[in-house]
């Protein structure tokens, strides 16, 4: 039985990639600020990742075959108003896991998941975004992720560490917390169904396009990469399909019957907002075959369902 570890094992892709993992016959191991003995056969460890002692204490423990890395500070907009603790929380976890398995002997091959938001303000005729794009880093946040992409591709080409990265697209589903948008909406757009509320929606920018995959896509394409990426790699985990956020919204409102009042939210807009991110997936299909498969209402009338769930 193949041993992965999962850090960020209790966030919301941790989950879902957990999950995943033991339904395909992996023994599961996990890391994170608290312990969780949500499923049955997993060890999630509870500490610091950008502690180096706690890391070493981990990898040393679950003796991976593989490391999918999602632990990290995942708000856009927190990390504009907290820069010094975002780039703490994605970099040195990352430099952690990547100096363990250079110097502990342990063969691991090491996931680290990077986000879209690398790439910065793209023109319109830049995309779909290909992986080959140049970076431009407009939050503390992308920032982070910048420096993490570059620190393993640096560490595959000297050291020649297994690592596989990622540019994870948008990507949303049942569990996801409300600070995201898709699930902000449904979460209110429940609320509004069940007569906890008036109708009136508090909304940001409507009028952005986002490339969105359904979080069980996402947990296939890291498993997928796991088993077939090139190492030193980076790859875009998209649909190359774009979305109008308000869209979405109206779609919300259709699959829960409901009608709403549009209200914007000040506190809801970015600092800095690209019109449109859209990628191209053509290389981790060429090299991996895996695409997305879920249909986007699929995924918001699910996400529905889980808010009208916790009510």
């Amino acid at each position: 039985m193949p041993r992965a570890l999962v850090t960020g094992c209790n966030g919301f892709v941790g989950r879902a990639l957990t999950a995943r993992l033991i339904a395909g016959g992996y023994e599961v191991w996990g890391a994170d600020r608290a312990g969780s003995d949500d499923f049955a056969g997993t060890k999630c460890l509870a500490g610091d990742l950008a502690d180096a002692d706690f890391v070493n204490e981990v990898v040393t423990a679950a003796r991976p075959e593989c490391v999918v890395h999602l632990a990290a500070q995942s708000s856009v907009r927190r990390s504009f108003d907290e820069p010094a603790a975002t780039l703490r929380d994605t970099t040195l976890p990352a430099l952690h896991l990547l100096e363990v398995v250079r110097n502990g002997g342990v063969g691991a091959r090491i996931l680290l998941v990077g986000s879209a938001d690398e790439y910065g303000t793209v023109d319109a005729s830049e995309l779909p975004l290909a992986e080959t794009a140049p970076t431009r880093p407009e939050s503390p946040y992308a920032l982070a992720k910048v420096i993490q992409n570059q620190t393993a591709r640096l560490y595959a080409r000297l050291y020649q560490t297994d690592v596989v990265l990622t540019r994870s697209f948008n990507h949303t589903g049942p569990g996801q917390r409300d600070a995201f948008v898709l699930s902000n909406f449904a979460k209110q757009v429940a609320a509004i169904k069940a007569g906890r509320r008036d109708a009136t929606l508090q909304v940001g920018n409507l009028d952005v396009r986002r490339d969105f995959l359904d979080v069980r896509d996402v947990c296939d394409a890291y498993v997928t990469l796991m088993q077939r990426g090139r190492s030193g790699e980076t790859y875009n985990v998209c649909s190359g399909r774009s979305y109008r956020i308000g869209d979405l919204l109206d779609q919300l409102c259709a699959i829960a019957g409901t009608r709403v009042k549009i209200e914007v939210d000040a506190a809801r807009l970015r600092p800095v907002d690209m019109t449109e991110l859209r990628g191209d997936p053509s290389k981790i299909r060429e090299h991996t075959g895996w695409t997305a498969k879920r249909p986007i209402n699929e995924t918001l009338r699910a996400l529905l369902e889980y808010w009208e769930g916790q009510a």
